[in-house]
């Protein structure tokens, strides 16, 4: 492990003789540096304390919310998880203001190796957003907080993983007393870099990527020190670019295309959320109301049981909304190998159909019911098995919570596919079948990721094309024949 901060290379704890010039404390400044805000500490920190960032269109109304509704708080507000990172500035050997980053251990199961901010998620114990910043920068890389002067928090920003991320600035006075101890479980290498250049455009490559119909810059920053290169890139760049604009008071000298509310798509996550809650499934056909009562004549319907399935969504990597599918058990004695959503019969204790998805998911993949809202039920299918089977939409706020933990018995494997491939026709083939005299569409989707190849076809591919319909608020690209079929008697 490597620990570059003011060219160190060392062991999890510094060496306490040696402190390099670009690392010095000696705040005297130049006549020539009056006039530099980044600079003139003592007038800067008067100056952030001052900054009041917009306000947070991820809290509604409560900033020091940090988790989600509970399942059942009907018409409440999808509201993310909090999160917060210190953007610590200190004064470097020739007068310029610096930031410490890190690189995330290469152990770690999500950003493994990335260039990050200290931080972490909100704790209970957190009494506001700098002492969840605190927390993690001492737990992370040993930074006293009592060595740190907190002076402002800026405007939020929503994570990939749609976490509500608040950067807290703070400066760092004295370099000398602050030796680093890193932990090897999160932090590989702990590093600085002038902030100025998150301003400029020189080492800096973009991409232009597009999320539910906004157009948004992903920057990427090359920095080298010694013999080592690193990548300052995603959202650790976003945020570094509007701490440089709110600290040297200026713009950057490049296009930054930025989604509204400052996280690719925030609002357009809430709005989903409270159209689905609003979202009324047409009546089933398969319910009490469609059989008859014994003795009323012409037999009773035959009643199926009930199954409900989780339509699990979250937000990728590239800000597509993706799903959550299983491949099923090749020791199953019904539909072995075959892809499925998580789910399966109603028991007697569950309570609703919501219930039944949750238990389900939870028995399958280990899947925490905690880290899902549950937004809405859709229009109800009719499984050749003659199962009734409801679709329960909800949305994962925290991918990185969930660590799988598959029953080996029903699920061979879990992956996920974005949820608008259901609408195109790309990788899709059919074919027209026959049976009770209606003619209806068997579609197939084939789907690639690394070395693996899968099928989503029959119920689920049907299941998956209805609820993309209900989310983009638009049917496929393709024509889809379904049939109601009339429930047996006996």
């Amino acid at each position: 492990m490597k620990c570059t901060l003011s060219g160190y290379i060392g062991q999890t704890e510094l060496p306490t003789a040696k402190v390099l010039s670009s690392m010095s404390s000696d705040l005297t400044l130049p006549a020539s540096m009056e006039k530099d805000p980044g600079r003139d500490m003592e007038a800067l920190i008067q100056r952030l304390r001052l900054h009041q960032p917009r306000p947070s269109p991820y809290a509604a109304g409560n900033p020091s919310a940090t988790v989600a509704p509970s399942p059942d708080a009907a018409g409440q507000l999808f509201r993310p998880r909090r999160a917060a990172v210190l953007v610590c500035l200190f004064r470097g050997g020739d007068g310029e203001l610096r930031v410490l980053l890190t690189k995330r251990s290469s152990s770690l199961s999500t950003h493994s190796g990335e260039v990050a901010l200290p931080g972490g998620k909100a704790e209970e114990g957190d009494a506001d957003d700098a002492a969840t910043a605190l927390r993690e920068a001492k737990e992370e890389i040993g930074l006293d907080s009592s060595l740190v002067t907190v002076v402002a928090s800026l405007e939020h920003f929503l994570s990939k993983h749609l976490l509500v991320v608040v950067p807290v600035v703070g400066i760092l006075s004295d370099i000398q007393s602050f030796r680093p101890v890193l932990n090897v479980d999160e932090v590989d290498t702990i590093f600085d870099v002038p902030l100025e250049m998150f301003l400029k455009d020189e080492k800096r490559t973009s991409d232009e990527l597009e999320w539910m119909g906004q157009e948004f810059t992903i920057h990427h920053f090359s920095y080298e020190k010694g013999n080592e290169k690193y990548v300052i890139w995603g959202l650790t760049a976003g945020i570094l670019i509007h701490t440089a604009s709110v600290v040297f008071q200026r713009p950057p000298d490049f296009p930054e295309r930025r989604v509204e509310a400052a996280g690719a798509g925030a609002e357009d996550i809430e709005a989903l959320v409270r159209r689905l809650r609003l979202y009324q499934a047409p009546p089933s056909p398969y319910g009490p109301s469609s059989t008859l009562p014994a003795g009323s004549g012409g037999g009773e319907l035959f009643r199926p049981r009930r199954a409900a399935v989780l339509v699990c969504l979250f937000r990728g990597g590239g800000g597509e909304l993706r799903v959550i599918l299983t491949k099923r058990s090749s020791s199953l004695s019904t539909h072995s190998g075959e892809v499925a959503l998580p789910g399966g019969k109603a028991e007697e204790g569950d309570a609703d159909d919501a219930a039944t998805a949750l238990r389900e998911a939870k028995e399958e993949i280990g899947l925490d019911p905690s880290l899902v809202t549950v937004v809405a039920s859709l229009e109800h299918f009719l499984s050749k098995h003659l199962l009734v089977v409801v679709p329960i939409v909800g949305i994962l706020s925290d991918i990185e919570a969930f660590k799988p933990v598959l029953n080996v018995s029903e699920v061979d494997d879990i992956f996920d596919v974005p949820l608008e491939m259901f609408l195109k026709d790309e990788n899709r083939t059919s074919e027209e079948r026959e049976k009770m005299g209606q003619t209806f569409t068997i579609h197939y989707f084939n789907y690639e990721k690394e070395n693996q190849k899968y099928l989503i076809w029959g119920l689920t591919a049907r299941i998956l094309i209805h609820a993309a319909s209900v989310v983009y608020q638009r049917p496929p690209d393709f024509p889809e024949r379904r049939v109601q079929f009339n429930l047996p008697k006996f």
